[in-house]
């Protein structure tokens, strides 16, 4: 094969290269934590007065900025006088409802575990796309006015208890077939048990890779979690969802996007009797 005929094989592997590494970069904090829900009545809301089901659960943490989501938390639906407590609610799913954002993206995989997959690598969601998960001590400690310092201390102080020792599992409770859960380790973390020990992944930064084969039907593709203590079970999360579909553009098609570009450079630079190959 000619020069000039690698050229777009090599244009589009580096792209897909160059967008994986501005969406790693664009913040240092986790997309996801994991705390304790430290209010234990609710002050405002339908259910005002009224103890608060989530109290010293386990959550999932939604990083928004200034603040933190709260995903997997139980919760109360019916009337105030006579609430029943649920183990999830509309609001423990990613992306959110509420956003009316599309289920996240799978797009071609990389690296040797996953070329050739649709994975959630390099997912454009600017909200919900940083699938890297870390305990809320790691905000603890830093300086005033510092990204980690107003996060960790936001909701007044609401998530704000240290893990500590805690030990945390992560179990899948369902999965649509086909959709797998792996990380840059190991494709299918999930293949001996249903839950999985967070301690060792939590210390570097745990960062899941959902994926589909390459030839996936188009659809949502859900997964269904929760957060179990492992040296106390009654600080199990309440079930939370994420929310996956195959999207990628067809390799031929990517591939003669960037081939045409290029290919248009190669003539104009032909016409001005410019080098090419």
């Amino acid at each position: 094969m000619k020069k000039n005929q690698l050229l777009p094989v090599a244009l589009l592997a580096m792209g897909l290269s160059i967008a994986g590494q501005s969406l790693a970069a664009e913040s240092s904090l986790a997309g996801y934590y994991i705390g304790i829900d430290g209010t234990d009545t609710f002050t405002s809301g339908t259910y005002n007065g009224l103890a608060n089901p989530n109290a010293g659960n386990l959550t999932l943490l939604l990083n928004h900025g200034n603040h933190y989501h709260g995903i997997g938390a139980y919760a109360y639906s019916g009337p105030a006088g006579s609430p029943t407590t649920n183990d999830t609610n509309t609001n423990n799913r990613i992306p959110e409802i509420s956003s009316l954002d599309a289920p996240l993206a799978l797009n071609w995989g990389s690296g040797s575990l996953y070329s050739g997959k649709l994975t959630s690598q390099n997912n454009p969601s600017e909200d919900y796309g940083n699938l890297t998960f870390a305990r809320v001590d790691d905000l603890a400690g830093h300086e005033t006015g510092s990204e980690q310092q107003i996060l960790f201390n936001s909701s007044n102080n609401r998530w704000s208890t240290l893990l500590g020792d805690t030990a945390i599992g992560l179990q899948l409770i369902s999965a649509t077939a086909g959709l797998f859960v792996g990380d840059q380790q190991t494709a299918n973390l999930f293949a001996i048990s249903d839950t999985i020990n967070l301690d060792s992944y939590l210390t570097t930064g745990f960062a899941p890779i959902f994926w589909t084969a390459s030839d996936a039907v188009a659809g949502t593709y859900t997964a269904e979690f929760r957060l179990v203590g492992l040296n106390d079970a009654n600080i199990n999360s309440g079930r939370f969802y994420f929310d996956f579909a195959p999207t990628a553009v067809p390799l031929p098609a990517a591939f003669w996007f960037f081939a045409s570009g290029l290919f248009g450079y190669i003539g104009l630079s032909r016409k001005r009797g410019l080098p090419t190959a």
